[in-house]
């Protein structure tokens, strides 16, 4: 299994780095973590959530490896392009990355 695993984290750090849309710098909220710095993000302007009655928004999403930024925080930020996002909802987190939704 281990040795799946290393391929996995591979190729997902190569899909990332490939496919991102850049560097952001992520502010975890929480107290007495630092902030992280270089995170290759990808940026969704437009991602389509579904609410509990089945209607259909658009949000705006980033999305981030959870090897580089861990848990997200509801106060967590992050910065692109010298712009903050807030944190606004969890959209998903498959263990590998986290998509959350984002305000400014």
């Amino acid at each position: 299994m281990a040795f799946f695993d290393q391929y996995a984290s591979r190729l997902n750090e190569a899909a990332i780095s490939h496919l991102s849309d850049g560097l952001c710098t992520f502010h975890p909220g929480e107290d007495g973590r630092p902030d992280v710095l270089d995170v290759p993000y990808q940026f969704d302007n437009a991602f389509e959530v579904f609410d509990e009655q089945g209607l259909s928004m658009h949000v705006k999403t980033v999305l981030l490896p959870v090897d580089r930024v861990g848990d997200v925080d509801r106060k967590a930020t992050v910065t692109i392009n010298g712009k903050v996002w807030r944190y606004s909802s969890l959209i998903e987190d498959d263990g590998y990355f986290v998509r959350i939704g984002v305000t400014t």
